[in-house]
Order: C-alpha cells, then structure tokens, then sequence
C-alpha cells in the first residue's frame, strides 16, 4: 500500500513538472537559464530548404552577437561572406570585405521584423518576442529548453509562419517557417560566452 501510494505521489509531481507555464513564466523560466553575457560567440551550421527545390542548401560560418549591437553572420564556405544585423541596419559583405548592400530597418519594415526577432532569439529576449510572437514550450530536466513562436500580427506574419528553438545555457538550434513556404534549421555550435568583443570582431560591426 505504501509503495503504490508513493508511486501515486510520485506520478502526481510528474505531471504537476510537465504542467504547461504561461507564456510570461515560460519566457522567464527559460531566459533565467540562459547564460547572460555582453557577448556570445561560436559556429553555425545553415540547413536551408528552399520551395520548390529537392536539395537543401548548406552553409557553415561563424557567429558573434553582442549586446546592444547586433548578430554577425560570416560564412566561411560555401561561399565567403558575411551578414551584420543591427537594431537599426543590415549589411552583407562579400569575401574581400566589401559591402554588397545596406538596407535601413526604417526603410524595410520587413528586414527590422527579421532583425529584432534574429537578435532576440540569439540573445534569448524572450520578453521583445512576446509582443511579436506567441510563446510556448516547455522546461526539460534541469537545464534544457523548447519554445515554438507563432506570429501574432500580420507585419510578423508575412516574413514568418513559426519558429521553433531549442537549448541549454544557450540557444543551440532554431528552425525558422517562412511564409514563403522556405525554411531554415540553423545549429550553433560550440557558444562561448564572452566579456568582449575582440578586435577582428568588433570591425566586423563596423
């Protein structure tokens, strides 16, 4: 009697652990995990699907984001580029460093939609996605994590169809639905937390 009574229990506290929290919990629950640093930097794998086309296309570079300025994209192969994304502009270089194009956020509604949601993720701000996104998931053991974003307005919903992260002290995977019918799985591998971007870095935001 007392070992079922203690399985009983034990099962109640199981479902009580995989309850769903509400989104602001949630959004806590998960960013109170995540290592807060000025700058996170490591490797990224690219998976990118396009409508239409059979095989996928993929991508390896680098990535650094840093706190109030932004996330750079530089992929190492296939081909050589890079890609800064900052709260008020996006910049794509080639090879030799030479910038491709420019683009304001104020100018594209759509390209700030991408940008402020791209450095939220990577930074784990959950509380800017909120007024984007509707947020759930759940907490798994004592560390990792899953959320789905769905767009909540239309702005959002015409660059966006979902969004689906995952991770630990940091964010590992995201998996980006276009409304375009495109998609992207992108994992970062080996996250570093930093006090500061180093030189090479920080003319990368330049």
């Amino acid at each position: 009697m007392m070992r079922r009574h203690a399985l009983g229990v034990i099962a109640a506290l199981a479902c009580l652990a995989a309850a769903p929290l509400h989104a602001e919990d949630l959004a806590a629950a998960v960013a109170a995990r995540l290592i807060d640093a000025p700058v996170i930097r490591g490797q990224f794998e690219q998976t990118r699907h396009l409508a239409g086309f059979s095989q996928p296309l993929v991508s390896r570079g680098d990535f650094v984001v840093a706190r109030g300025r932004g996330v750079v994209w530089t992929t190492r192969e296939p081909v050589p580029s890079s890609l800064m994304v900052s709260p008020d502009r996006l910049v794509v270089r080639g090879a030799d460093g030479k910038i491709q194009q420019q683009m304001q956020a104020d100018a594209q509604p759509a390209m700030r939609i991408v940008g402020e949601s791209m450095i939220a993720m990577l930074r784990g701000d959950f509380r800017a996605l909120s007024s984007r996104f509707d947020v759930t998931g759940k907490l798994i053991g004592k560390q990792a994590w899953t959320l789905t974003l769905t767009p909540t307005d239309a702005g959002t919903r015409r660059v966006f169809a979902r969004i689906e992260l995952s991770g630990d002290q940091f964010v590992r995977n995201v998996k980006l639905e276009e409304a375009s019918g495109d998609s992207s799985v992108v994992k970062m591998i080996d996250p570093m937390a930093a006090k500061q971007l180093d030189a090479s870095e920080a003319q990368r935001f330049e």
